[in-house]
């Protein structure tokens, strides 16, 4: 509800608006009593522009009575809805179109609306929306306001005037949006249109909103391409080597893996041809910033304007889905020495081989991950309730991560042992190639098999590799 003195603003600015008397100074007084309402694209609400050769000098007689051409100069940049109504106007003042022998003459300052469908050929008119109406209505000569009705009629004004009608609301949807009504079937949804002059301002603020958005895009998307990249490649080596050596178990970690990279490669991939889209699309907008703003300039500047927040918009969920799988893929190492509470699966199978090299299978919690051996056991402990225990394979800096809620087998490589107790830096892969179980998890329980089934939380099977994997 307005403040009584913004109310009696009003009241005067539609007497003003009733007789005809500066329509142009009428809207500006709404403008500036309503409350913020965006209604376009882009638009920032501010009180309408006063043009003193419309309104001081009074042209509102003869407004709409020239031959009208769709698509003429721009004389508004703006608007915003003002009332629901029966207008008088559209049913007495359409002194040239199909409503002309119903022209009050006499009683009207010789003006006549514009009708959309009277101007516009059927095969060049588009499903209607107050955008719509708009963007017919703002080219139109001493046109202050613009009416929809029946949810797909439209009309420029240069005034309203409400008369008495029924109880009836503007409840009639528009044809090409159904969240937005477009009139009653006997009343108007009735629209003011200004200028604010400041479609330049507004596709400077949307270059410069498009311009972080691309680099953040761009920086994730390359990041989630050496993360996919570097997965394929460890993946590849990795079920290459323990290939050679029989251990399947592992192999198909590693194909799970090459699987998934391939999935965080094409995320990437996508990213950088949207960020390059993008950037075309700045480019051009970029271009129309440096033309000074005149009518014929501002529906180019609109329609950059309209795309780039398009494109911004859809740039951000980009933006979130790409940080989604890069944190899904390589999570962030945060140095909580999470490991000390895991040990070696040998540990509660034969403490006798819990120091040598292990690779392990069970029901995965999640998809495979590239990290650090302790960035590991973090996301297993991340996984509550899920997680008890993980694989990991080291390959050069970094290594993959598999995280399981159950394990069902495990392979140790005896192989291994006199080289590993050289402890030199080559024996690194062989060192930290663990299968590691929680130890609150598994604490005074075997996972030994059990021959007779009894035992669920038992491996299914332990392998004893003599030999060693490749390094």
């Amino acid at each position: 509800r307005l403040p009584r003195a913004k109310s009696a603003m009003v009241s005067f600015a539609v007497m003003l608006s009733f007789f005809g008397l500066c329509p142009i100074l009428a809207a500006a007084m709404v403008a500036s009593a309503r409350p913020e309402h965006s209604a376009s694209a882009g638009l920032v609400e501010k009180a309408s522009e006063l043009y003193h050769s419309d309104c001081w000098q009074v042209r509102v007689p003869g407004a709409g009575l020239d031959p009208v051409v769709a698509g003429g100069p721009v004389l508004k940049d703006g608007f915003f809805s003002v009332a629901c109504v029966k207008d008088y106007m559209l049913g007495h003042a359409d002194k040239s179109g199909d409503g002309k022998f119903e022209y009050a003459e006499g009683t009207l300052p010789n003006v006549s609306i514009v009708n959309y469908a009277d101007v516009v050929a059927k095969e060049d008119r588009e499903p209607m929306t107050p955008a719509v109406c708009f963007k017919f209505c703002r080219s139109v000569p001493d046109m202050l306001f613009f009416g929809l009705t029946q949810g797909r009629y439209c009309y420029c004004a240069p005034y309203y005037k409400q008369v008495a009608g029924d109880s009836s609301e503007c409840d009639a949807v528009c044809e090409a949006d159904p969240t937005v009504a477009c009139g009653g079937m006997t009343k108007s949804s009735i629209y003011e249109m200004h200028q604010c002059a400041d479609a330049h301002e507004t596709l400077l603020a949307d270059t410069s909103k498009a311009s972080q958005v691309i680099e953040e895009v761009k920086s994730l998307a390359s990041q989630v391409m050496k993360t996919g990249e570097s997965m394929q490649s460890m993946a590849e080596m990795l079920q290459k080597s323990f290939g050679s050596v029989g251990d399947t178990v592992a192999s198909d970690l590693m194909q799970s893996a090459k699987k998934y990279a391939g999935e965080v490669l094409h995320s990437g991939e996508a990213g950088l041809d949207f960020g390059k889209q993008m950037s075309s699309s700045l480019e051009a907008a970029t271009a129309e910033l440096g033309a000074e703003e005149t009518a014929a300039k501002v529906p180019k500047m609109e329609g950059h304007s309209e795309k780039l927040q398009a494109l911004t918009a859809k740039g951000q969920e980009t933006a979130e889905s790409l940080a989604k799988v890069a944190e899904e893929a390589e999570p962030a190492a945060n140095g909580t020495e999470a490991t000390k509470q895991y040990y070696p699966v040998m540990y509660f199978v034969d403490k006798a081989a819990e120091d040598m090299p292990s690779t392990c299978g069970g029901t995965a919690t999640r998809k495979p991950l590239v990290s650090s051996f302790d960035g590991c056991a973090t996301a297993c402990d991340a996984e509550v309730d899920a997680c008890s225990a993980f694989s990991y394979f080291v390959s050069d800096d970094s290594g993959l991560c598999f995280l399981f809620s159950k394990l069902t087998s495990a392979t140790y490589y005896t192989g291994c042992a006199p080289v590993f107790l050289q402890k030199s830096n080559t024996t690194k892969r062989f060192a930290s190639t663990k299968c590691m179980a929680k130890l609150e998890d598994y604490e005074k329980t075997t996972l030994k098999p059990d021959p007779s089934g009894k035992c669920q939380g038992c491996l299914k099977k332990v392998t004893k590799a003599d030999r060693c994997f490749a390094a």
